[in-house]
């Protein structure tokens, strides 16, 4: 039995995490309160939100046996903004639990390296997440946060789990550099406050591959919003030089999403382990972004080895909206990650060959249009 609070339901991991623990209450695998953290939006209301999530066509292939008010069932929706002033009013009745978790999945993805970008991941990714510890002290037992393989910066050789015991950082832009903080920030603040922590970080999130329907991705982002911004091109006809900076030996460390969510929901309740990235030891090469150019159908374009003068309106916002945010990730020299401890941990969970259903990944979220569903 362990209760669990939740935040980022409505996100790419977090979603597939609701259905991973949905599926484990109603199966009887687990049992104890699901209580989920959820922001309105103008027009859809929090429960609104979830039950689209947990209802739509795109749900994985294990929860379609149960109907939607059974997995309503399990839930408990709070809504709410995780950074709300008056968050911990809002979950005081919570208190008496008893063994309750909080698995911090919210977060705000935005790669750029503008002062925008700055302010927005300084105010959801620092001090959102100090918000909610703070809401939730006298209620949780642990906290989860779920932040990125990133959060190291720019390294080189074979990257360990304990980013805690790193120096030298440099950053490539803000999110790195501020979930970085933040995690560093809620060590102290969970210590002082008594409450075990547990960092567990994602590489580069693609569709399911696990569990079907395969390739399914709620919000096509990072990667797939470099493959968007020429398919969108190619849907507009338009076709013009456009240099892409990239490392002739560059690697990208993809991982399905519904495996990164099978390990965290396998891992939460492990005290032993309190720092783990969830990547694969490599990375894809260079090829697989020419390969993604491909299938979106763009090929007037030119790798280069570093920054140029644009050369026209195209690849002007080709370098403020996509470069900015995704290129530092394909101009460095191949690096690794030591994910032994996760693979002796999870065994059992097979992490699946990116590399092999990559044309299919790409494939499907081009038929979708790259649209978040």
């Amino acid at each position: 039995m362990s209760n669990i609070i939740l935040t980022g339901a409505t996100g790419i991991i977090g979603s597939h995490l609701l259905y991973e623990l949905i599926e484990q209450r109603l199966s009887g695998e687990a049992s104890g309160q699901l209580i989920l953290l959820v922001r309105p939006t103008k027009v859809v209301t929090a429960h609104d939100r979830i039950a689209h999530i947990v209802s739509h066509d795109y749900i994985p292939v294990y929860l379609k046996k149960y109907t939607l008010k059974e997995m309503m069932s399990t839930l408990d929706i709070i809504s709410c903004n995780f950074m709300d002033k008056n968050l911990g009013e809002k979950l005081a009745k919570y208190k008496g639990l008893g063994d309750c978790k909080v698995i911090h999945s919210a977060a705000s993805t935005n790669l750029a390296t503008t002062e925008a970008a700055r302010e927005e991941n300084h105010t959801v990714n620092y001090l959102g997440s100090i918000n909610l510890l703070k809401a939730v002290t006298g209620i949780t037992t642990k906290l989860i946060y779920i932040s990125t393989a990133y959060a190291c910066g720019r390294r080189t050789g074979n990257i360990p789990n304990e980013y805690s015991q790193l120096t030298d950082f440099t950053f490539r832009n803000p999110y790195e550099e501020i979930k970085n903080a933040a995690e560093r920030k809620l060590a102290i603040m969970t210590t002082e406050l008594g409450i075990k922590y547990q960092i567990l970080r994602p590489g580069v999130v693609v569709g399911r591959l696990i569990d079907e329907p395969y390739y399914f991705l709620p919000k096509y982002n990072v990667i797939y919003a470099f493959g968007n911004f020429f398919h969108s091109l190619t849907q507009k006809e338009i076709s013009v030089p456009i240099n892409v900076i990239s490392h002739e030996n560059a690697h990208l460390h993809l991982i399905s999403v519904d495996y990164v969510a099978k390990v965290i929901a396998h891992l939460y309740n492990n005290d032993i382990v309190n720092e783990l990235n969830i990547v694969p030891q490599k990375g894809v090469d260079r090829s697989y972004i020419a390969k993604m150019l491909e299938i979106v159908g763009y090929d007037n374009y030119t790798f280069v080895n570093e920054k140029t003068p644009a050369q026209n309106k195209i690849e002007r916002v080709y370098q403020s909206k996509v470069e900015d945010s995704f290129g530092a990730y394909i101009s460095e020299a191949e690096y690794t990650y030591d994910n032994e401890l996760l693979l002796s941990l999870t065994a059992h969970i097979s992490m699946p060959d990116v590399s092999t259903h990559y044309d299919e990944l790409i494939t499907f979220a081009r038929e979708q249009g790259f649209r978040s569903s």
